[in-house]
């Protein structure tokens, strides 16, 4: 499935003409295209260095991109740039499936694509791209069993259950209410 990951990222950098990273929904780093080094239309910031140096993104740099709404968008988007922060003006792309968000495609476009253009061939077929991604990513995830996650949820510290009540909230819904009964025998684990 790396591969195909990989073939989706590379096909979405060549028909949008840009340096193309794919991320999960926790910004770890899943796959991401050549940058060319000779071209001065195309420029790197240092979250795209960090990302693919680091694996993933930081915890500031995921608040701040989560902070403008992309975790909720369903189409493309411009995000945009803070020279302050080391971050370019980019394209996303959320990956999505079954109705949830399940990565992000960032494109450092430089601002030359428009992506509320929906007659744009090009933008069109690299979203139908991002769809496909995200049937890879709900494939490689199957959330069937979700006793691990729940298992996170009430073992695990911080940043660990963290990713796990994002992971069942993401499965059942932010809205759903629920209820959780752990029961923890004498002497063992719950």
């Amino acid at each position: 499935m790396r591969d195909d990951l990989q073939d989706v990222v590379d096909e979405v950098s060549r028909l949008l003409g840009a340096p193309a990273t794919l991320e999960d929904v926790d910004f770890t780093l899943l796959a991401f295209c050549a940058h060319p080094t000779d071209d001065d239309t195309t420029a790197m910031d240092a979250v795209r260095a960090r990302s693919i140096l680091g694996r993933g993104s930081t915890p500031a740099t995921r608040r701040w991109f989560e902070g403008l709404g992309i975790a909720r968008a369903e189409g493309p988007l411009r995000t945009p740039a803070d020279p302050a922060a080391g971050v370019l003006t980019r394209l996303l792309l959320p990956v999505r499936a079954d109705g949830r968000t399940r990565g992000y495609l960032w494109l450092l476009d430089g601002g030359r694509t428009d992506p509320g253009d929906a007659s744009d061939p090009a933008l069109a077929a690299a979203v139908a791209l991002a769809g496909r991604a995200g049937r890879l990513l709900a494939d490689r995830h199957d959330d069937r069993d979700l006793g691990a996650a729940l298992a996170a949820v009430l073992t695990s510290p911080g940043p660990a259950r963290d990713r796990a009540v994002r992971a069942l909230s993401d499965r059942l819904g932010d809205g759903a209410p629920l209820a959780l009964v752990a029961l923890h025998p004498p002497g063992g684990a719950p």
